[in-house]
């Protein structure tokens, strides 16, 4: 595979993200980082979930929090992955936060991992409703954010890559052979 330093995995929420970060990090020797957890340890371990942080915070103070675990990334741990390069796994909304994405947003490979609208409903309902989704109305919520963050991504990257309700390990490696015919032009 072409050496690519840093390759950044987002999506909408429950596409598969840090799954296929943690396979093609695994399958490539680089090494793995999910911002989900780079926000927790800015917590110092105030909080045990990024959505506990968001539920009683806020989105304002999420963001915050966000955006510094993407400059601590980029000061700290990148330049630490120039041998092995790193795969780093976005959360559903950072690329609504421009100042995470100021942080990173160019710094390697932006893949949008991309899914199928009825397929990630079905997965975030399954996992119970979600803060940002009002009680009222949750499917019309996710119909609107699906869109808006479908749009950002779509703008966001260099590669989208479909998946679907194969394995892990076989959208995984899709991923890889997408990446190689990407890198090859």
């Amino acid at each position: 595979m072409v050496r690519m330093r840093l390759l950044l995995i987002g999506g909408i929420k429950h596409c598969g993200k840090s799954t296929l970060g943690r396979i093609i990090a695994k399958d490539t020797g680089r090494l793995f980082y999910d911002i989900d957890d780079l926000i927790l340890a800015e917590t110092d371990g105030a909080w045990k979930s990024v959505r506990s942080i968001y539920r009683n915070l806020g989105r304002a103070e999420f963001q915050a929090l966000e955006e510094d675990a993407a400059r601590n990334f980029v000061e700290w741990h990148l330049p630490g992955c120039i041998d092995t390069g790193a795969v780093l796994a976005l959360g559903g909304g950072t690329v609504e936060n421009k100042g995470a994405m100021a942080w990173i947003g160019r710094k390697g490979t932006n893949v949008y991992v991309r899914a199928d609208e009825e397929l990630l409903y079905g997965r975030i309902m399954a996992k119970g409703r979600p803060p940002f989704l009002s009680e009222e109305n949750p499917r019309e919520d996710f119909h609107r954010l699906y869109k808006k963050r479908n749009d950002l991504y779509t703008e966001f990257a260099h590669l989208i890559h479909d998946v679907d309700d194969a394995p892990p390990e076989i959208n995984a490696q899709r991923l890889l052979v997408a990446l190689e015919k990407h890198h090859e032009r």
